[in-house]
């Protein structure tokens, strides 16, 4: 029974994880008319996800569409963001799903599945250098919009992935090299003489991945692109249009400390590690 069951969840999937099933669904959100209807689906989701409105700009009924609604932004009066040079933060609200030292080439999507870490960076990786892997799972509750873990300079980005699974814990149960196989765009940010790597998933439903930094666009699939662009910590990166996932990839010989735990809820700004000087 048990087979059969994973057997039906994986043909289940399959059938959702097709980006134009994605895109009818964006299109829904989008409604701004007849306002009674866009208000309608606005309060359902906010009931439904228990979200509540103190961290964000205006009330419910100040946005246009679900889309938008969303999308809220934090209202930095009641939430500033406080930054921390020595430190890597947390670029999004969500769970803390996996925090690994890993040495090699794989990382853990859940206990007994791996994945390539090279192959979800896109990039060659030095297999005997040991790295930190963090994954933050976004459930739609949660606010969508992801933030620059530390000041430097990105170097480039790469926009790979074909489908859009859900990257729920059914999900990723189910779906092997889940983040790998999903529409991802990953950023290089230089670290001192490393590298440090921002990985934003996307997932069913999820209409669009946007990156501040790109300022027409994501750029074509499976390339990667060059970039030379300050960026400031704390300072918005970019957005989800639905429930998704991040994952930090960071050096190893970059850290001095962990202050995170995996399982733990993260909020935008909160230290993940110490970086050595």
């Amino acid at each position: 029974m048990k087979k059969i069951n994973m057997l039906l969840g994986r043909v289940l999937l399959a059938c959702i994880s097709w980006p134009a099933l994605s895109r009818v669904w964006g299109r829904i959100m989008r409604l701004r008319r007849p306002r009674c209807l866009a208000l309608w689906m606005i309060r359902r989701f906010q009931k439904s996800y228990r979200i509540e409105m103190a961290d964000f700009q205006g009330k419910p009924e100040d946005y246009g569409s679900l889309a938008e609604f969303f999308l809220r932004p934090l209202d930095l009066q009641k939430r500033p963001l406080k930054t921390d040079e020595g430190g890597l933060l947390a670029p999004a609200d969500g769970r803390l799903s996996e925090l690994e030292l890993i040495d090699g080439d794989h990382a853990t999507q859940v206990k007994g599945w791996t994945y390539p870490l090279s192959l979800l960076l896109a990039e060659k990786l030095d297999p005997s250098r040991p790295w930190y892997v963090a994954t933050i799972y976004l459930s739609p509750r949660n606010y969508h919009r992801f933030h620059y873990p530390v000041s430097g300079r990105i170097t480039g980005c790469f926009h790979g992935g074909a489908r859009l699974f859900p990257v729920n814990e059914f999900s990723v149960h189910r779906v092997k090299r889940l983040y790998i196989r999903n529409e991802r765009v990953v950023t290089r940010f230089a670290l001192q003489d490393d590298d440090l790597y921002l990985v934003a998933v996307g997932a069913t439903f999820v209409g669009s991945i946007g990156m501040n930094y790109l300022s027409c666009g994501l750029p074509a699939l499976g390339a990667w692109h060059p970039c030379d662009v300050e960026v400031r910590q704390n300072d918005e990166m970019g957005h989800f249009a639905m429930g998704s996932t991040i994952i930090l990839a960071v050096p190893a010989s970059r850290i001095e400390s962990v202050l995170a735990q995996k399982n733990s809820v993260v909020r935008v700004g909160q230290p993940l590690f110490k970086i050595k000087d």
